[in-house]
């Protein structure tokens, strides 16, 4: 009987101990998936982080670009503005002191008049020249002496009239008339000075972006 009993207890014992192992085991042997998900998700997570932050980088190197190639469109197309205001500017006072030299504006004068004649547009007809009050003070002699020479017919007649609030002068004859001013010689002037000037901004900005290929 105590033999039995013994044996029972040594059984039971061993069991034990051999299913608290086995416990042990499979607590341990979870313990070390559960570390390796841990670190396997971390390792997920750490690149889903670069890359994120990659993408971020690049998005902003873009967006820096971009709005580095916009400012500097923006300044070339301010450049080109605050050129041409001066160039209007600069021509402006250039014309209108030289359509203020009466010296200047009789020779003018004379060259339409005598180009007009040559051609026969006028034919008999008259050609109406206006400038302002003071111009034509200084210039009625000149026309008299000029288009209106005792015993001497003309094809056509040179009238001097005192309308024009500017310096220059507008002429008229039987198809239309002309208006020769600061403004309107500017006009002709800045169309013929524009385009190489926008060619030369142009060529500039290539250049920009070569470079920046180049880089």
């Amino acid at each position: 009987m105590t033999h039995t009993v013994e044996s029972f207890i040594d059984t039971l014992r061993a069991d034990g101990v051999e299913a608290g192992r086995k416990a042990a085991e499979e607590i341990v042997e979870e313990a070390r998936r559960k570390a390796q998900q841990l670190v396997h998700d971390a390792e997920a997570e750490a690149r889903r982080i670069v890359e994120r932050a990659e993408q971020e980088r690049l998005k902003a190197v873009d967006r820096t670009r971009t709005d580095l190639e916009l400012a500097a469109r923006d300044t070339v197309d301010k450049l080109h503005d605050v050129l041409g205001r001066a160039m209007t500017q600069v021509l402006t006072k250039a014309v209108s002191t030289k359509l203020d030299d009466a010296d200047f504006l009789k020779e003018l004068i004379h060259d339409v008049v005598c180009k007009y004649a040559e051609a026969d547009v006028v034919g008999d007809g008259m050609m109406e020249i206006t400038v302002a009050e003071a111009m034509r003070h200084r210039l009625a002699d000149w026309t008299i002496k000029t288009f209106h020479k005792p015993g001497e017919r003309g094809r056509f007649t040179v009238e001097l009239h005192a309308a024009l609030s500017m310096v220059g002068f507008e002429y008229k004859v039987s198809d239309g008339t002309v208006e020769v001013t600061p403004e309107s010689v500017v006009q002709v002037l800045s169309e013929m000075v524009t385009p190489e000037l926008r060619a030369l901004i142009a060529s500039a900005r290539g250049d920009e972006t070569t470079g920046k290929k180049g880089d």
